[in-house]
């Protein structure tokens, strides 16, 4: 059986051990933030360790694009920033708990997949491209109108245009 001091003793390393993880856990969250480019450098976007947009920067480069490519860049540039804040949450709970820990797991279960590498288009010339590019940007559709129904020739609830006050 422990002695008092020696309850302490123990007490008080399981403390300044729990300190020590959250500071470090609190210095790597600090750092953990993430920033994608374009691959011409004409989109900047930064988030914090969370995955909010933090910073959104679009030089001259950028604003010659069409609407459509540029949000879609926009998109898929904060997705990999996105994960590679994720991935640097993930290492600092690794190196706190260990990557055996259930910290560890429940972080990288909801890790988002690496994007996927574009695959460069073979030289020459396709029809479909062109009929990519214009279905890229074209705007939407407009919406479908539909005739209002007609009315029934028996409706059950049509008791005239009377008033059911009449003055008397």
């Amino acid at each position: 059986m422990k002695t008092p001091e020696e309850w302490m003793r123990d007490f008080e390393s399981k403390i300044a051990d729990a300190q020590a993880k959250a500071a470090a856990v609190q210095e790597g969250l600090a750092q953990a933030g993430g920033s994608a480019s374009s691959k011409d450098g004409s989109i900047l976007v930064s988030v914090a360790p969370n995955g909010a947009l933090t910073g959104l920067e679009l030089t001259a480069d950028a604003m010659r694009k069409s609407h459509g490519q540029l949000s879609a860049e926009i998109l898929e540039i904060a997705r990999n920033a996105q994960r590679g804040a994720a991935v640097k949450v993930a290492e600092t709970f690794a190196a706190v708990e260990g990557e055996g820990s259930e910290t560890y797991r429940v972080i990288t279960e909801y890790l988002p997949p690496p994007e996927e590498e574009e695959q460069p288009k073979p030289a020459g010339y396709s029809f479909n491209e062109e009929y990519e590019e214009r279905a890229a940007t074209a705007p939407p559709p407009p919406p479908v109108r539909r005739p209002a129904p007609r009315p029934s020739a028996d409706e059950d609830d049509d008791f005239g245009g009377d008033s059911i006050f009449k003055k008397q």
